[in-house]
């Protein structure tokens, strides 16, 4: 007899029976609410589920010859339509998390960078400031030596000394630029 009743209500579904949609709704509203809330955190969540469930029961009405278990069916629906919910939010999470990561690395780029050319910029001033303090034959073998990339016998040649000068020249340029730019060396080591 129940069979009966269930195939009877669902032809009349199937023929746009508004009645019949009507009490489907109000037999099933707060029950398959009840569903959607145990497996969604939000209320309005579970609410916008289970009329969007009721929706497409309305529209697919013709193709509910194949029910053969009301009740299953939409218990059915209500938990693949959490599932699906659950799924998209998982998605949007991570979406958003990927974004956040993504401007945190490009902040930290910038922020890298920024730091780095301010040191630049700190150490190049405080190379000029030790290359100043050598003694001006020391400075000259120095500064032709590192900026005019001038080789060591073209350096003798030109200022009019030993090759070895230059050499002891050089040697005590860097021992005075290590001694000087020591705060800086121990950034980088």
């Amino acid at each position: 007899m129940a069979d009966i009743d269930a195939n009877l209500f669902i032809l009349q579904l199937q023929k746009g029976d508004s009645m019949a949609f009507e009490t489907l709704f109000k037999l099933y509203y707060d029950k398959l609410l009840h569903l959607a809330k145990s497996y969604l955190i939000y209320k309005e969540d579970a609410e916008g589920i289970v009329q969007n469930l009721f929706l497409k029961v309305w529209e697919k009405r013709e193709h509910l010859e194949h029910v053969t278990n009301l009740n299953n069916y939409l218990y059915t629906m209500c938990k693949n339509g959490c599932l699906d919910h659950l799924k998209h939010e998982k998605v949007k999470r991570s979406y958003v998390s990927n974004q956040q990561t993504t401007i945190n690395i490009h902040t930290q780029f910038i922020k890298d960078q920024t730091a780095s050319l301010l040191l630049e910029n700190e150490l190049e001033n405080q190379i000029l400031k030790s290359i100043e303090l050598l003694p001006p034959k020391c400075k000259a073998v120095f500064v032709k030596s590192r900026y005019e990339d001038l080789k060591y016998q073209e350096i003798a040649t030109e200022l009019g000394i030993s090759k070895k000068t230059v050499e002891g020249h050089i040697s005590k340029a860097l021992s005075h630029m290590r001694i000087q730019l020591k705060e800086f060396l121990t950034l980088f080591l």
